[in-house]
């Protein structure tokens, strides 16, 4: 009895230090793609990004915040130039950022989507835009439907956002 007491007294601290490193620290941040609402406006141009989900980008900040864009094109003249269309964050606070695939609508990491530039798609606002696409053999057979080019995220660069300006839409 008194071997099972001294065992049993031993071996508490070191069951209850193991629960303590068995705990999480701190609980990620939910940085999934957020339900755009029907209210929820483009920060670029006003729009409602709820109207054209084949067309919805989405950026999730650290804080769980999020902004959401009627077209990629809009988003990425948001993260061109975020101090003018969001005074509250900077880049270093983007959690994770997403685009819809033009094709099925569904959530893609805008950071591994492929983009088709220079297509006759038309955007919401009836201007060129990047339909954008989960898989590349997706943004491919766009492209030879539609004409463009497949460019990967860091292949968008200034430049051809700014080619992407027309008289009815400028930022």
């Amino acid at each position: 009895m008194r071997t099972t007491l001294l065992s049993s007294l031993l071996a508490a601290p070191l069951l209850a230090g193991s629960l303590l490193i068995a705990q999480p620290h701190a609980e990620a941040a939910d940085l999934s793609p957020q339900y755009v609402q029907r209210s929820t406006r483009c920060p670029v141009c006003g729009m409602y990004p709820y109207r054209t989900p084949q067309w919805t980008g989405q950026i999730i900040f650290n804080d769980q915040s999020a902004s959401s864009f009627d077209s990629p094109v809009d988003m990425f003249r948001f993260l061109n130039n975020m101090a003018l269309f969001d005074k509250q964050h900077k880049a270093t606070d983007i959690g994770a950022i997403y685009v819809a695939d033009y094709g099925t609508k569904a959530w893609a990491d805008a950071r591994k989507a492929f983009f088709v530039h220079g297509s006759t798609a038309r955007g919401p606002m009836n201007d060129p835009n990047l339909p954008a696409f989960a898989t590349r053999e997706a943004a491919d057979a766009f492209a030879k439907a539609q004409g463009g080019k497949v460019l990967t995220f860091a292949e968008v660069t200034r430049d051809i956002i700014k080619s992407l300006n027309t008289s009815s839409h400028q930022h």
